[in-house]
């Protein structure tokens, strides 16, 4: 059964949840009428698995495809390039309809191109990871990276909707689910406690890849994304929270040129920092931090890194997109379900967290 929730905000939108993707077909030409244009862009892995059951559900429609390699190197204006020069020479135009098949990196590519192709034209998420079903896709920010930042280069784009299909999730690789978890525990610590506790409770169930345990963590994590971007839609205020273990994670992605660490590996490796930065400020108690880093190892997620030099990491934390005026603003955890914007976090003090997570 299919569950619709919306997005509000000046510029609001559906998501289908639990949405066929053979089904996409009908809502575009109920939504959009029979002579539209359509424009699929995905990525080799993902195309494998769904884009013919998608085209398939399309019959009827002028729907053509992009499919680009995998990784997150592909999130680059060389890319958005090749894809400009792929769309002209598929005749799209300003009411062309870009279609998202894919995890974070192709809904930040696809969405990012869609908001600069002929000044920008519509789009629609269809995430097929666990990352970009209940944190990626819902937001409107899409991007690229550069070399001094993940994310530098991007903007605020409207979905005209999501369309989620939960089954996508049984092909997705462990390794990837566990991106998507990091993400699912830094909602849980932003703003939702009870989450946490059943993530904790289920912690197993998570891993033996129970459907409807992982479906009932989905839609109470995405909840959490949800709420926070409808009341702030263009991230002034309470939606930087969001942002919770991202300003360590991107400077290990951004040292390692998108080819090493995964974004949810270093948003957890980030949570690690941010746990420990917040105990030195008496913002969690010893426990509360313990039991934090044991969660997240249950689900196989890394709490620290190797290789790595503190001074170096602190230097790209100066391109963080949150920075103002030259301060690093922070966000820390406030025990377990509550979080805090921090704007005075001395250098040294970063350093020490930097240092809590280096192996």
């Amino acid at each position: 059964m299919v569950q619709r929730v919306d997005v509000s905000g000046k510029q609001g939108y559906p998501l289908f949840l639990g949405a066929e993707l053979g089904e996409l077909g009908s809502h575009l030409q109920n939504t959009y009428g029979q002579d539209g244009h359509y424009l699929l862009i995905s990525n080799t892995t993902v195309a494998k698995h769904y884009a013919e059951k998608l085209s398939q559900g399309c019959h009827g429609l002028k729907l053509d495809q992009i499919i680009v390699p995998d990784g997150e190197e592909e999130k680059s204006l060389e890319r958005i390039s090749t894809l400009t020069e792929h769309a002209l020479d598929l005749s799209a135009d300003r009411d062309t309809i870009v279609l998202a098949l894919g995890g974070g990196v192709i809904g930040d590519l696809a969405g990012f191109f869609a908001s600069i192709f002929m000044r920008g034209i519509r789009y629609i998420h269809i995430p097929t990871t666990l990352l970009s079903q209940i944190d990626s896709s819902i937001g409107g920010k899409v991007a690229v990276n550069h070399p001094s930042g993940k994310n530098i280069l991007g903007s605020f784009h409207m979905p005209q909707a999501v369309w989620t299909d939960f089954t996508t999730l049984q092909t997705l690789p462990w390794k990837e689910m566990r991106n998507g978890l990091a993400e699912t525990i830094k909602h849980t610590l932003v703003a939702e406690p009870d989450l946490f506790e059943f993530i904790d409770d289920h912690a197993d169930d998570i891993k033996g890849r129970n459907d409807k345990i992982l479906k009932e963590m989905a839609l109470r994590s995405l909840a959490v994304k949800v709420k926070i971007v409808s009341e702030d839609e263009r991230e002034k205020g309470i939606r930087m929270l969001l942002n919770l273990g991202h300003s360590f994670g991107h400077a290990l992605e951004t040292e390692e040129d998108y080819k090493g660490i995964t974004h949810g590996e270093g948003v957890s490796i980030g949570v690690a920092a941010a746990v420990f930065l917040a105990k030195g400020r008496d913002l969690m108690t010893g426990k509360q931090m313990e039991r934090t880093l044991d969660l997240l190892r249950r689900l196989d997620l890394p709490t620290t890194v190797t290789g790595h030099d503190p001074h170096v990491l602190l230097q790209h934390m100066a391109a963080d997109k949150k920075n103002k005026a030259g301060h690093k603003i922070l966000i820390l955890p406030v025990g377990i379900g509550k979080s805090t914007i921090v704007k005075d976090c001395s250098d040294e003090e970063i350093l020490r967290a930097w240092e809590s997570v280096i192996r």
